[in-house]
C-alpha cells in the first residue's frame, strides 16, 4: 500500500514540475512571438514561482497577473502594463520596471540582492513608472524612482510594529526620488537615510519618524506633510517648502 502511495506520489510531483515548465515555456514563446506594438496579453494569468529572468516582457500586457514568487532577475518589463498585478515575493534583481504602470499593484518583500549586503547595481528600477496608490514593503536600497508618480502610495506594512513589538519600517537607503510625484505618500518609520528627494513633490506625505539622516530635500515641496519625530541628523532643506 505505501508503495503505491509513493508512485502516486512521484506522478503528481512529476505533474507538477512538469506543468511549471510548460507555463514557463509558454511565456517565452508568447513573449518571443511578440513585438513592442503587438504586445504579448498575459492580463490576469497565474505565472506565479515561475523562472522569468532575463526576459524581454516588449510592453506586455501583465495587468491583473500573478507574479508572486517569480524570477525577474535581469527582465525587462518597461513599459508594461503591470495595473493591480501581484509582485510579492518577486525575484527583482536588476529588474528594470521604467515606464511600467503598476498602479494599485502590490510589491511586498521581494527579494533584491543576491547577498545580505545591498548592492546598489542589482537594485531595481522604476524610472517614470506610474506607482499610484502602489503597495511596497521591504528593504529597496537604492533603488531609482526617478520621475515615478507615487501618488497615495504606501511603503511598509499596515502595521509599523511586530508581534514582538519592534519597529519596523521600510528601508530605502539611497533611493533615488529626484522629480518624483509623492503626494500623500505614507512613509512611516522609513529608513530614508542618504535618499535623494531633490525636486519632488510630497505634499501631506506621512514622514512621521522616519529616519531623514543625511537625506536630500533640495527644492522639494512638503507642503502639510507629518515630520513629527523624524529623525533630521545632516538633512538638507536646501530651498524646499516645509510645513
Amino acid at each position: 500500500m505505501r508503495a503505491i502511495v509513493l508512485v502516486i506520489g512521484l506522478l503528481c510531483a512529476c505533474k507538477s514540475a512538469g506543468a511549471e515548465d510548460m507555463a514557463t515555456r509558454d511565456v517565452v514563446a508568447r513573449l518571443f512571438a511578440a513585438t513592442t506594438q503587438n504586445p504579448a496579453d498575459l492580463s490576469g494569468e497565474n505565472l506565479a514561482n515561475l523562472d522569468l529572468a532575463g526576459l524581454d516582457f516588449k510592453h506586455a500586457n501583465l495587468k491583473g497577473a500573478s507574479l508572486f514568487g517569480a524570477d525577474l532577475t535581469g527582465a525587462n518589463l518597461t513599459g508594461c502594463n503591470l495595473e493591480g498585478a501581484n509582485l510579492d515575493r518577486a525575484t527583482l534583481t536588476s529588474t528594470d520596471l521604467s515606464n511600467a504602470n503598476l498602479r494599485e499593484a502590490s510589491i511586498r518583500r521581494p527579494s533584491i540582492y543576491a547577498s545580505m549586503v545591498p548592492d546598489a547595481a542589482e537594485a531595481p528600477i522604476f524610472r517614470e513608472a506610474n506607482l499610484e496608490r502602489a503597495w511596497l514593503e521591504g528593504i529597496f536600497d537604492y533603488s531609482d524612482f526617478t520621475g515615478a508618480d507615487l501618488t497615495g502610495a504606501r511603503f511598509g506594512g499596515l502595521n509599523p510594529r511586530d508581534s514582538q513589538g519592534n519597529i519596523r519600517g521600510p528601508i530605502l537607503r539611497g533611493a533615488k526620488f529626484v522629480k518624483t510625484t509623492m503626494k500623500g505618500v505614507i512613509l512611516e518609520r522609513a529608513d530614508l537615510s542618504f535618499a535623494d528627494f531633490s525636486g519632488s513633490q510630497l505634499d501631506g506625505a506621512n514622514l512621521q519618524s522616519a529616519n531623514l539622516t543625511r537625506t536630500i530635500f533640495r527644492d522639494a515641496s512638503l507642503r502639510s506633510a507629518n515630520l513629527f519625530a523624524a529623525l533630521l541628523d545632516g538633512t538638507d532643506w536646501t530651498n524646499a517648502v516645509v510645513p
